[in-house]
């Protein structure tokens, strides 16, 4: 390790000494198989050596040409040492798609607005929500397709002549009558920003699309899964506590994924878990189940579902993989455990618990024929 680490003068660049000393703490087949690909030792003495600048930006340039997974890799060790600054890797990997594309429009006739809205709405509202908290599987997936389909449009207009300053309701209309439903969905954003920054007429209306409610299990359904995941011990432990955690408290896989040992709490043999204000109880037998994941995650705060990269969850995709292999109904159980939830409690309730938007909250009121939202507000107690 030391000569692959070698600073270009016989020794060790200290710079690295967290990194050797957390490759030391692994298992030693691994590592050894790790540097025994010549493509990896010379990266690691590029960098020691300082050819290879230590930043995200040198491993971005890097992992773009040459090779990947493996400055993929290395990123996450150096961040989970503390050797580079940690920064969320849906962050990291939207970023890198965007200069990747980006450098693929320098012929686009509308590639200097393409490039403002990436760089000067996209990537800023990504950074934001990751200074407060991981983003979520969907934030890269989400951001491609809003650029994908604002270059479509873009396109179109080209196509037909159209300046975006002289585009009228008609024009956008016409484009709409066409379009896909995921086309329309993906490019509102785009609209948005480009109408209220005046880049488009100030005077034309993006049309919002509405969604339909989703179907869902029976509450006969429901319960019968969870006494099955909290029992079947032929399913491995992370797997069955995503789905009662699902099931419960209906979270996101992508909230799930990213939950630590530092989200739950045990007060007098009594577990809560942080999803919200106030923390949610943990009902038996889900927690004795929870304490076996627990056990298993090591010194707090550690990731209840970590993953293979060093300091990462489990991919949204692996553990979406898992439950699916299992016959889980993701999305069903999911939207019908909130709306039992708020079947049982105002949906404001509902969501400063579990951590949701009180609108996502109150729809799902609606959806499931409550009538929390018809109480007037004030104090209800009869007169003495």
């Amino acid at each position: 390790m030391e000569q692959v680490l070698d600073d270009g003068t016989g020794t060790m660049n200290l710079a690295f000494t967290p990194l050797a000393t957390a490759l030391a703490a692994k298992q030693p087949e691994t590592v050894l198989l790790w540097l025994s690909k010549r493509y990896v030792r010379e990266l690691l003495t590029a960098l020691a050596t300082g050819r290879l600048p230590l930043t995200h930006a040198g491993l971005a340039g890097l992992a773009e040409h040459d090779h990947p997974i493996a400055a993929r890799y290395l990123r996450h060790e150096l961040m989970a040492c503390g050797i580079l600054p940690t920064v969320d890797k849906y962050l990291l990997d939207t970023e890198q798609w965007l200069r990747r594309r980006l450098g693929e429009l320098v012929e686009h006739p509308h590639e200097p607005l393409l490039r403002r809205f990436a760089l000067w709405h996209q990537l800023p509202r990504l950074r934001t929500t990751a200074a407060a908290r991981p983003l979520r599987a969907n934030a890269k997936p989400y951001a491609t397709q809003q650029f994908t389909q604002a270059q479509a449009f873009l396109t179109w207009l080209h196509e037909r002549g159209i300046a975006p300053a002289t585009l009228t309701q008609a024009d956008l209309d016409t484009w709409y009558a066409g379009a896909r439903v995921h086309q329309r969905h993906g490019v509102h954003g785009f609209l948005t920003w480009a109408i209220t920054n005046g880049h488009l007429p100030r005077h034309l209306v993006a049309t919002r699309l509405t969604f339909k409610p989703g179907t869902v299990i029976t509450q006969q359904r429901r319960l019968a899964l969870l006494r099955r995941f909290v029992a079947d011990e032929h399913a491995d432990v992370c797997t069955r506590t995503a789905a009662c955690l699902l099931l419960l408290y209906a979270q996101p896989l992508s909230r799930i994924q990213h939950l630590t040992t530092a989200d739950i709490t045990e007060h007098a043999d009594d577990l809560q878990i942080h999803l919200g204000d106030p923390p949610a109880p943990v009902p038996e037998p889900f927690a004795a189940l929870l304490r076996q994941l627990l056990t298993n995650a090591g010194q707090p705060p550690a990731l209840l579902f970590p993953g293979r990269l060093a300091g990462q969850p489990v991919a949204y995709q692996t553990l979406h993989k898992r439950l699916r292999r299992l016959g889980f109904p993701i999305k069903e159980a999911r939207i019908a455990a909130l709306r039992q939830l708020v079947l049982q409690a105002p949906a404001p309730v509902v969501a400063d618990a579990l951590g949701f938007h009180p609108t996502t909250a109150t729809r799902q009121v609606t959806n499931a024929g409550g009538t929390w939202s018809r109480y007037a507000a004030g104090d209800h107690t009869p007169p003495p």
